[in-house]
């Protein structure tokens, strides 16, 4: 399945994901073209990739309730020339991200889920959650190492 750009000619790039959880294999190649184009450290291509993977999983399951009619964006922008933007919609109800467990409390350790939104504000330089919930900004230095 490839991801297809909705407006190419615009200074963003957006894309729409069906809520299929198959629509994740997708965003490789959009990451790998993302990595070569900003010559990406390592470190950064890898905290993009967790959080975007985090973050699409979450909109589809979550927030879209893997309703396959329903469709997760992803707009990349490239904003004060060294920080790269991802913003990630869902078509869901949203939630409070602050009224998310801290997953790394002893009692909910051994918990399969509960990561993902800690996992995005932990590698993005900047997380902002938006919009009841159904909206992520995701902030990445380009300049780091």
């Amino acid at each position: 399945m490839r991801i297809n750009p909705i407006y190419p000619q615009q200074p963003s790039r957006v894309f729409a994901f069906p809520s299929s959880l198959q629509s994740i294999d997708s965003l490789e190649l959009l990451l790998d073209e993302i990595k070569e184009q900003f010559a990406l450290s390592e470190h950064v291509y890898s905290s993009i990739w967790v959080c975007l993977n985090e973050g699409i999983s979450n909109a589809i399951i979550h927030g879209n309730k893997q309703d396959i009619t329903k469709k997760v964006h992803l707009s990349v922008e490239l904003k004060w020339d060294n920080f790269i933007c991802f913003t990630i919609r869902d078509e869901g109800d949203g939630f409070d991200d602050e009224a998310i467990p801290d997953p790394t409390k002893p009692e909910l350790i051994d918990k399969p889920n509960g990561r993902g939104i800690f996992l995005m504000k932990k590698l993005a330089d900047l997380a902002l959650f938006s919009n009841r919930g159904t909206t992520v900004d995701l902030y990445f230095d380009l300049t780091k190492t």
